[in-house]
């Protein structure tokens, strides 16, 4: 314990050194430990299922089409004639099954699939509740559904007693057999899920229709590659069996973990590579602090010295002045990562996959106090090597400054090196999101208002739901105050998760021209009320609009897209498309107009082909341009949605704004994290510049005092101490501009429109770094340059 009371002592009586190392230890391992707790919640933790690690989702491709769900022959196919796999599992997709549960309140739209009996086995989930579904339950078509958990709770009261119980999805019954828990809920949206044999009867029978997304387990032995391969060969088996319809399609797995994850992993990792800088950077400076400490103790060691201590002495006392500080410090960083947690969470806002609240418990209060202590290590080790070169007795005679220490202005040439390569990565994630922001979106978001209305598609076809909207529904939003216009969709723009961009993918064919079996060209689809393109200011390029008497007929509108990328130097509108071209009988369609670009897809996505037709289905969005904030229209629209039908329910209502603000938001997650990291690298290195110089010159009074007496004015004095700061600052620039030009290529996924070795961002990054610098070292060097030369010269 002496050791300790000793520490305890010494800094005791050095209370702003100790107060600025616990803050700087504070502030790195906060700063780790709050992204840590991100990265083990998004990446690390392993997924709530039996052996997470041999489940792969399984997904077919096409050329236009690189991510694209699989037909149901397709899938009997794999899971008959594969060898690679213990157990296949599929389930269709969240956009297919949106249905309403009735008789339990207020009405409410609940996210539906239909699943295989075995995807519960699979996965290895057992149920809360009940059971899973049966090979009984699927042969007889039986209607029974499993719940989540989230329902369960949210509708039912928690209701132990609910298994065997009917439930009511518009005007079918269900019977209750099992409830699933939340932490295994899989697919993670899905609140009901029921037999797979209850599906639309014409899916089994056609490869025209992309219904279900697959889950594989691998067999034991069978690695990732192996199983690929067997795909890559049994897609070419079927392209060549069933050339019209999979002539270009492929197939391949994806890891269920990464697949989970998608592009968010490389913007976690950087992160956290950019806040493992910071706190390098944090032990660089107090290396330097406690470096510059042990240089004004060398009397104090060398007496220590004289007096029978030995080496190992000495450093125990180092290591454990140094332990305590990172202890202490590490304690206030987990304290400080508690808070950055809650706004972490905040500012992710579900945006972030499977980031959800953990608290500081498991590995996060581990990792801390593994960071100090790290930390601690680290930053004793150049004391101790000094500590290490203590003399039995001090030199003779009087030196007219403390002794310099090269290692020191080593330590803080690297955190410049560290802080540049922070500091560029936040300045290419700035200009990279200013481009995506000056992007234009070709629509106006601004005053619109999107609510989802998934008419119930048992009382609903697409002739009634077309007649419901337009002589009900929308003249009863046109007439209310506030509201400018109002049309409908079939999704609105930037609305569709990555997975659903298939559902609403077509084939098509140009009249005239021919194309390989299977590889006929794709576009969105889009069917939407006349006045959809006056709402979002959708601009008419070529041609006229489609209007109401356009309705049912084969007449169509195409976007910029398309008209560049198959009508070049053509008229589109006097061409003709194909539709239907899987079909036996193929539908001929005029072409009225082109449309301006929407980017539909995201503001950082391409815009893809897109077709447009005046057409209602009962799955449709309303859009409402308003005159002000349109959320305050919400509940207005909502009670006269309800007047036109009490038991259509709304399943979300947002700002098209909104919409576009999503598209970015894991950008802007990772902007603001580099961002923020970046100003504490340049807190710190400012702190370490300044600290270095600022040692320097308190210690050096009688050398400027003998310089000034020799005819040095202030002015020669000031640039010897910004030539010192220069010293230090451009090898590390140097070292700095090295280092990111050659990690450029890990940030080229993240960059939009932008080369990672941009030289305007590198030479921002070095102008902000030396104007870091520069006033880092202007307050020492003002102090050497009023030293007066009498008073220094007395001193002495």
């Amino acid at each position: 314990m002496f050791p300790l009371r000793q520490a305890i002592r010494s800094l005791r009586r050095r209370p702003a050194f100790a107060l600025a190392a616990i803050l700087t230890v504070a502030l790195g391992v906060g700063a780790n430990t709050a992204v840590y707790q991100v990265i083990y919640a998004v990446l690390l933790r392993p997924l709530p299922f039996r052996d997470p690690q041999r489940l792969v989702q399984v997904w077919e491709s096409t050329p236009v089409l690189p991510q694209l769900q699989a037909t149901v022959p397709d899938f009997e196919d794999w899971r008959s004639q594969t060898h690679s796999f213990a157990q296949m599992a599929a389930y269709t997709f969240q956009a297919m099954n949106r249905i309403t549960l009735v008789g339990q309140g207020e009405p409410e739209i609940v996210q539906a699939t239909n699943a295989t009996a075995d995807l519960l086995y699979t996965m290895g989930i057992q149920p809360l509740l009940g059971r899973g579904f049966s090979a009984e339950d699927e042969r007889g078509k039986r209607p029974v559904a499993l719940i989540a958990e989230k329902l369960w709770r949210r509708k039912f009261a928690a209701d132990p007693a609910i298994v065997g119980r009917a439930i009511h999805l518009e005007t079918l019954s269900f019977t209750v057999i099992g409830v699933i828990p939340s932490r295994q809920a899989f697919p993670e949206w899905a609140d009901v899920w029921m037999p797979f044999s209850l599906i639309d009867p014409e899916l089994p029978t056609t490869r025209k229709y992309h219904p279900l997304e697959v889950i594989a387990r691998l067999k034991p032995g069978v690695t990732e590659e192996q199983a690929q391969t067997e795909m890559r060969a049994m897609a070419a088996r079927l392209a060549a069996e069933h050339r019209d319809t999979n002539g270009a399609v492929g197939a391949y797995i994806v890891p269920l973990a990464r697949q989970i994850t998608g592009d968010v992993r490389p913007a976690l990792l950087l992160v956290w590579a950019a806040v493992g800088l910071v706190l390098l950077m944090a032990c660089a400076n107090l290396a330097h602090m406690l470096l510059a400490r042990m240089l004004d103790r060398r009397q104090e060691m060398a007496i220590r010295v004289a007096l029978g201590a030995g080496r190992a002495r000495l450093m125990r006392m180092v290591f454990t002045e140094s332990l305590l500080l990172a202890l202490v410090g590490g304690l206030s960083g987990a304290a400080l990562a508690v808070a950055a947690n809650g706004a972490l969470q905040r500012m992710a806002q579900g945006r972030i996959p499977r980031l959800e609240p953990l608290g500081f418990a498991g590995h996060a209060p581990m990792f801390a106090l593994v960071s100090s202590i790290l930390c601690g290590i680290l930053f004793a080790l150049p004391a101790c090597a000094q500590a290490l070169r203590a003399q039995a007795a001090p030199a003779a005679g009087r030196s007219m400054s403390k002794p310099r220490s090269a290692l020191g202005s080593i330590l803080i040439a690297a955190e410049v090196a560290m802080a540049f390569v922070v500091l560029t990565g936040a300045v290419l994630l700035v200009r990279s999101f200013a481009a995506l922001l000056s992007e234009d979106p070709g629509f106006q978001a601004k005053g619109v208002l999107a609510m989802e209305v998934p008419l119930p598609s048992s009382r609903y076809d697409w002739n009634k739901a077309a007649r419901f909207l337009n002589t009900q529904l929308l003249p009863a939003v046109r007439a209310l105050p506030g509201v400018v216009d109002a049309a409908a969709a079939n999704c609105a723009p930037m609305s569709l998760a990555l997975t659903a961009h298939s559902r609403y993918a077509t084939r098509f064919g140009i009249e005239g021209r021919t194309f390989e079996p299977g590889r006929n060209p794709v576009a969105q689809l889009r069917w939407v009320t006349p006045d959809y393109f006056r709402v979002l200011g959708i601009p008419l390029k070529k041609g006229r609009w489609l209007t109401e008497a356009d309705e049912g007929k084969p007449v169509y509108m195409i976007n910029e897209t398309l008209a560049r990328r198959f009508f070049p130097h053509a008229d589109p509108t006097a061409h003709r498309l194909i539709m239907g071209v899987m079909d036996p009988h193929q539908n001929p369609i005029e072409i009225a107009g082109v449309a301006g670009d929407v980017r539909d897809m995201g503001l950082d996505e391409a815009v893809v082909p897109t077709l447009y037709l005046i057409s209602n289905s009962p799955g449709m969005t309303l859009l409402v341009k308003t005159a002000g904030d349109p959320m305050r229209l919400a509940a207005p629209i909502r009670e006269a949605i309800h007047r036109a039908d009490p038991e259509i329910a709304v399943l979300k209502a947002a700002p098209v704004a909104q919409y576009v603000a999503d598209s970015l938001a894991r950008r802007r997650f990772a902007l603001i994290l580099l961002a923020a990291f970046g100003g504490l690298a340049a807190l710190l290195t400012a702190a370490g510049i300044y600290g270095l110089l600022a040692y320097s010159v308190s210690g050096r009074a009688r050398e400027f005092g003998i310089r000034a007496a020799l005819g040095a004015t202030p002015a020669n004095l000031l640039r010897m101490i910004l030539k010192e700061g220069a010293a230090v600052t451009i090898p590390g620039v140097a070292v700095g501009v090295a280092v990111s030009l050659a990690c450029a290529r890990l940030m080229s996924g993240l960059l939009y429109h932008l080369s990672p070795m941009d030289p305007l961002s590198l030479a921002a990054a070095g102008v902000l770094l030396s104007v870091i610098t520069v006033l880092s070292v202007w307050l020492p060097a003002r102090r050497a340059a009023r030293v007066d030369p009498g008073a220094a010269l007395r001193v002495e």
